[in-house]
């Protein structure tokens, strides 16, 4: 019988962004222990970073009622064969990032395994307290360790801790490294034949095909318009761009006549003044940046009926929901317009509307703490194999002095 190897950490990533925050974990780890076997559920950077690639992760990032529905009986299979896979390698951890209703589910599959020693840490804690706030018991009571970006977090699990919970805790969040040191705008501006008194608005309509298509041509149009209406603010030309998903189908962004830019987020923010974002992790990250900017999104009619019956925040946006407040505008399903997204972005534009939006930005950069959150998160995960290495070499002495003790009997 062929003997799958055995590995100290198994990584599970369904989605973009959460195979780059496994890849940043396992370059660190792995700096720091240079033995390390990682094996995992991932993508192309996961794999970059010497993972050993169970379950590639193309085709795995749906999002909403229907979509995951419609993939039901595929994530059934990917559940019991991962699940299969991952006792087969018998990891000291199991570390699983974010995309929740998966790798939840998984956990709870693997339980047994916690019973041998095997630790389970959660990075990206769901977002009890914008829906379903009684799911905070039962995941707390799944994982040993949850690592949260929000200070906000780890109270709404820790109160759990009497019945079973594993331990929260507020890592920050490791968007703060990723843009330290901030991305340089000059490389883009270049490419876009930017002059020093030219500005630029930046469109970004998600980073999902279900996303794009229904944004994509509405905000470029309320791009143009801007860009008509602000011209005389200024001395320098304004320019447009939009920024593509490099996996996602070109024939998706049809609508926009705006150049695309592939793959270059984080300069685009750099090199905006203004921007128009689905609302995501991408708006988070233009606010951290320092980019004002209107929060848009619309999903399907059916799914927007469960969102308002199921949702427990004030705001949509993550700035918003950080700051406490409304710092970034939103709008958002039957209020999502071009007279609306051109008012908001145009008061954004300069005077007393941009000066507010940019406090509280600076803001929200401040109430998710220092960087740092990468090794705080390395730190985690390390302690956490350090306890399992422990735990199995104290089992392998008990078993030991069970056998010399079977054996001492028998001779007598």
């Amino acid at each position: 019988m062929h003997l799958v190897p055995a590995c100290d950490l198994f990584v599970c990533a369904g989605e973009p962004s959460g195979d780059a925050y496994a890849a940043a974990v396992v370059r660190e780890l792995r700096r720091r222990r240079d033995d390390l076997i990682v094996a995992g559920m991932g993508g192309e950077r996961l794999a970059a970073e010497g993972a050993e690639i169970e379950q590639d992760i193309d085709g795995l990032a749906v999002m909403g009622f229907l979509p995951v529905l419609a993939r039901l009986p595929r994530f059934l299979r990917l559940g019991w064969s991962l699940a299969a896979t991952i006792r087969a390698r018998r990891p000291k951890v199991v570390l699983t990032v974010d995309y929740p209703g998966f790798n939840l589910r998984l956990l709870r599959r693997l339980a047994p395994l916690r019973r041998d020693g095997v630790r389970f840490v959660h990075l990206v804690a769901p977002q009890v307290w914008a829906w379903k706030p009684r799911r905070a018991k039962s995941i707390a009571q799944t994982v040993d360790r949850l690592l949260c970006f929000f200070p906000f977090e780890p109270p709404l699990f820790d109160r759990f801790r009497a019945s079973g919970g594993g331990v929260a805790e507020f890592v920050g969040h490791p968007l703060l490294d990723l843009l330290s040191p901030p991305p340089d705008p000059a490389p883009i501006r270049a490419e876009l034949g930017l002059a020093p008194e030219d500005r630029l608005i930046l469109v970004a309509p998600g980073s999902r095909a279900r996303e794009v298509g229904p944004l994509v041509g509405l905000l470029n149009r309320a791009a143009d318009a801007v860009a008509r209406r602000c011209a005389g603010r200024q001395r320098g030309r304004i320019r447009i761009a939009v920024s593509r998903v490099t996996d996602l189908d070109r024939d998706l962004y049809r609508e926009a006549s705006a150049p695309l830019i592939e793959g270059r987020y984080r300069e685009l923010c750099a090199a905006a003044h203004v921007a128009l974002i689905a609302s995501g992790t991408a708006s988070l990250e233009a606010a951290l940046i320092g980019l004002p900017h209107v929060i848009s999104y619309r999903t399907d009619p059916v799914q927007a009926r469960l969102v308002r019956h199921l949702i427990r925040t004030d705001h949509v946006g993550l700035p918003n929901i950080v700051a406490g407040r409304r710092v970034c505008p939103e709008v958002l399903q039957d209020q999502l317009d071009l007279p609306r997204l051109v008012a908001h972005l145009t008061r954004l534009w300069d005077g007393d509307g941009r000066a507010t939006c940019l406090a509280g930005l600076t803001e929200v950069r401040q109430r998710l703490g220092a960087g740092g959150a990468l090794s705080r998160i390395v730190d985690a995960v390390g302690a956490e194999l350090d306890h399992a290495t422990e735990q199995r070499r104290k089992a392998g002495r008990s078993s030991d002095s069970i056998r010399l003790k079977t054996a001492s009997d028998s001779a007598s």
